[in-house]
């Protein structure tokens, strides 16, 4: 019973660390403006501290799977963003 209760939080950190990795990289950048700076390159720098941050929990052995979520949401979204202005 203790497996599947450590199983259902590693999946919750995981789909919490989606969202939040997608809402920080694809929804707040084209909200928040700083100086002249496009949103393309707010997403990019936030996908960047996204990423720095998710390695860190994951390396760290704690939250694993919150980092996990990070580093994938943010580093697709950051690939879809900058695929859209290449495109």
């Amino acid at each position: 019973m203790r497996y599947l209760v450590t199983q259902m939080e590693n999946l919750l950190l995981l789909a919490i660390g989606f969202v939040i990795g997608w809402f920080m990289v694809a929804t707040l950048p084209q909200q928040v403006t700083i100086g002249s700076f496009p949103a393309w390159l707010i997403a990019t720098a936030a996908a960047t501290v996204l990423l720095a941050l998710g390695g860190r929990s994951v390396f760290d052995g704690t939250f694993q799977a919150f980092g996990i979520g990070l580093m994938t949401s943010s580093s697709l979204a950051a690939f879809i963003v900058i695929y859209d202005v290449v495109r």
